[in-house]
């Protein structure tokens, strides 16, 4: 009989960059995250986060107990299902720790948790990943899945939205622009946190083209692995 639909498993040597987060040797298989919010090759199960990442959690049957009593938040809402996908910027919480994670990327393109001070969990970044027009208004749509409508035309791909969780309300708007501050999640610079210094048009042969200043060194990646996190510092706390 034929098989239908896709593989239920993923061997860790074979998973996308940002899931690299435990050695091969420790375990051979990795949780395959179920469709969600955010795209699979820039995602984790919620069961890895809370087990291989934060540690609070020895075995999967504990993380999966874990999870499922409702006592892990992603963005402010409960979730039961342990392969929810867990992706950039999202803020996990414990419950009984009162504590925050972020999740960021590291220099070499793996999502980790960074504990985010307690003022700072109830907001979000979300890099907005497309515009359009829906019955004539402007419609934002983010790396997490969410839609937003605007009046503000200057925003485009790359640009973000500081967003208050899990209320989904827009605090502020940040354009990736020249003099914003911007943040690289993919790509060999993944992981670094600089000043726009210029951006390239694209062409049917060329990417376009973010350079950043960061720390007094020149870095150059494609603008689709690039996003706005400030004007002219950081919102939040990226490291």
């Amino acid at each position: 009989m034929a098989r239908k639909g896709g593989s239920k498993s993923l061997k860790r040597y074979a998973a996308p960059a940002p899931m690299q987060v435990v050695s091969v040797k420790e375990r051979k298989f990795i949780t395959r995250p179920e469709p969600g919010p955010h795209r699979f090759k820039l995602s984790l199960p919620l069961q890895v986060v809370v087990r291989d990442l934060l540690k609070i959690a020895e075995t999967s049957r504990e993380a999966r107990s874990i999870i499922s009593r409702s006592l892990v938040l992603v963005d402010g809402i409960a979730r039961t299902s342990h392969k929810f996908p867990v992706g950039l910027m999202d803020v996990v919480s414990i419950r009984e720790l009162n504590k925050h994670y972020r999740m960021l990327v590291d220099n070499k393109g793996r999502l980790v948790p960074v504990e985010a001070p307690p003022e700072e969990s109830s907001m979000k970044i979300c890099r907005v990943n497309r515009k359009y027009l829906y019955r004539g208004k402007i419609m934002l749509a983010t790396e997490d899945g969410r839609t937003f409508e605007t009046d503000d035309n200057s925003l485009n791909s790359g640009g973000s939205l500081l967003v208050k969780i899990p209320e989904a309300t827009v605090i502020d708007k940040a354009p990736l622009a020249q003099g914003c501050v911007a943040y690289v999640f993919m790509g060999k610079h993944a992981g670094s946190i600089g000043v726009v210094k210029s951006i390239s048009e694209s062409s049917l042969l060329r990417d376009s083209i973010v350079t950043l200043d960061v720390n007094g060194k020149e870095v150059s990646t494609v603008k689709d692995y690039v996003m706005a996190v400030g004007r002219e510092r950081p919102w939040l706390k990226l490291f």
